[in-house]
């Protein structure tokens, strides 16, 4: 193997300059979404339990959790999707385009009614199931039922969301989702004052949810104007070809709800939904995490594949090392400050009722950062041909997160769910990360020293700094949140100085230069 090169090529192209100014324009478009969503997530959480209280919002949250698993349902194909539109552009194939996406169409209407189908038995089974009381027994059911009804209406319409994205304008879908996300969090502000409950809560939360989803097909037609569904596109050789990928991503995706999302409901089965609540709140935290963390290496998959297509090792090598890195600098920096203030954190947003959640947090940003080690490099595997080994690592990762989270769960409760969700991520992350610097011919301790390394050191001065402030400032939400966008901006500052290359900081620089107007 190679050892990497640490990047001087030469300068970008007009061509390389297009592309990273699509890249900063996805990614930024992506940021502001998701930090709207966590801030007004942030507030909604608090407003809602207090308005709901802890036994309906973690029944809310629990039949969430349930119809998370329908996903599943996807059986891959949304990852399949992408990756062929993606090699179809690049071959300019637009009949190609078109037989996937018809194909598809009809594919993805079919899952959809056997998600609600599924969600039906699940919603008869609730009492079965779970560890809930006979009045939370109906509405537990109807709950589920509707959110359920909105995730089945969003797999047919999946197919324009893979547009955009493997068209890699996903900048469009994003503006529209953040119109809606924050109509949605006023109509649960005027649902809840007017004095309803759950129920209705969660009805005017779907029809919500449901609207954009015609917006989102109208911006794939913007973005590839020859789209046309027709049954006479339908073909089952594109079908066959499809399956033949998509199986071994949807064992990958169903081993990632296995591993990652498994904690609410052992906690549901041998608890009750009060624990439920608990973790959740240390969850929530952690998802937002992860969300803030993984959305470079979400838009790479078609970069990774027109790589793969072009043969180019290189260049492969290259992008992998500087999307990890740069997912990685965003997780120690967000999950170091936010472990080192969980403390302070949770007990001014929520109360002392909840202290069970800060060991929640800390031990779920501790699996948040492994995550951001080894994304990047699944999509390298899944855009290269490796998706079968991927698919192995994530089915072993979720076997340990079933065999070790069912007993934790039983003999410690909320900490064991936590504990167990963190083992099963760091086998997922020591089976993937080394067979990813096989594929591109980079050495494991020179991967690591050039991803890992660079972030250690701003991330360790970041917490240093949140934990000395936080001894001198006045207690309160409104402080713990100024410490942590300190510790945040100390971090930020650091990595872009130290983190990254010359070459790099270079380039984003000028990317971002292109966006603003003259």
């Amino acid at each position: 193997m190679t050892d990497p090169v640490r990047p001087e090529a030469a300068p970008a192209g007009p061509r390389q300059y297009h592309a990273i100014v699509g890249m900063a324009r996805n990614v930024s478009a992506r940021y502001v979404l998701v930090l709207i969503n966590v801030a007004v997530g942030f507030l909604m959480v608090r407003f809602n339990m207090r308005h709901l209280g802890q036994e309906a919002y973690g029944l809310w949250m629990l039949a969430a959790s349930v119809t998370t698993y329908f996903t599943v349902l996807d059986l891959g194909y949304g990852t399949a999707v992408v990756k062929y539109i993606a090699e179809h552009r690049a071959r300019k194939d637009v009949r190609g385009i078109n037989e996937v996406l018809s194909t598809m169409a009809f594919v993805f209407t079919g899952l959809g009614a056997v998600c609600f189908v599924a969600a039906i038995v699940a919603a008869v089974l609730l009492p079965v199931l779970f560890n809930v009381t006979a009045e939370q027994v109906w509405v537990g059911r109807i709950v589920l039922l509707l959110i359920a009804l909105q995730m089945s209406l969003t797999f047919p319409f999946a197919i324009f969301g893979s547009v955009t994205f493997a068209f890699e304008r996903s900048d469009i879908n994003d503006v529209t989702a953040i119109v809606f996300n924050v109509a949605t969090a006023g109509v649960n502000i005027l649902v809840l004052q007017a004095g309803y409950g759950l129920v209705e809560l969660v009805t005017a939360m779907t029809l919500m949810r449901i609207l954009p989803l015609w917006v989102f097909r109208r911006n794939a037609y913007r973005v590839f104007p020859e789209l046309q569904i027709r049954p006479a596109y339908f073909q089952r050789s594109r079908l066959r070809e499809l399956t033949g990928f998509s199986v071994y991503a949807a064992v990958a995706e169903w081993s990632t709800r296995l591993t990652y999302a498994t904690g609410a409901l052992y906690l549901g089965m041998f608890v009750g939904t009060a624990a439920v609540f608990v973790y959740s709140v240390g969850y929530r935290i952690a998802e937002n995490l992860q969300i803030l963390t993984e959305q470079l290496h979400t838009f790479m998959m078609p970069v990774v594949v027109h790589r793969a297509v072009d043969g180019d090792v290189g260049r492969q090598r290259a992008l992998m090392v500087r999307a990890t890195r740069l997912e990685l600098g965003v997780a120690m920096g967000l999950c170091g400050v936010v472990a080192a203030l969980a403390g302070a954190l949770i007990r001014a947003w929520l109360g002392p009722d909840v202290e069970g959640s800060i060991r929640v947090t800390q031990m779920l940003a501790i699996l948040v950062v492994l995550r951001a080690g080894t994304d990047m490099p699944g999509i390298v595997l899944q855009g290269t041909g490796h998706h079968r080994f991927l698919a192995g690592a994530m089915a072993s990762a979720a076997i340990v997160n079933l065999i070790t989270s069912v007993p934790l769960v039983y003999f410690l409760g909320v900490p064991g769910a936590a504990i167990g969700t963190v083992l099963s991520g760091a086998v997922s992350a020591a089976l993937i990360f080394p067979r990813s610097c096989q594929v591109v011919q980079l050495r494991v301790w020179a991967a690591l020293g050039q991803i890992l390394v660079p972030t250690l050191m701003p991330a360790v001065v970041a917490i240093v700094t949140v934990l000395a402030l936080g001894r001198v400032l006045p207690e309160g939400l409104v402080f713990v949140l100024a410490n942590l966008c300190v510790g945040g901006i100390v971090y930020a500052a650091l990595f872009f100085v130290f983190g990254i290359d010359r070459q790099e900081r270079e380039w984003l620089t000028a990317a971002y230069r292109r966006l603003l107007p003259a």
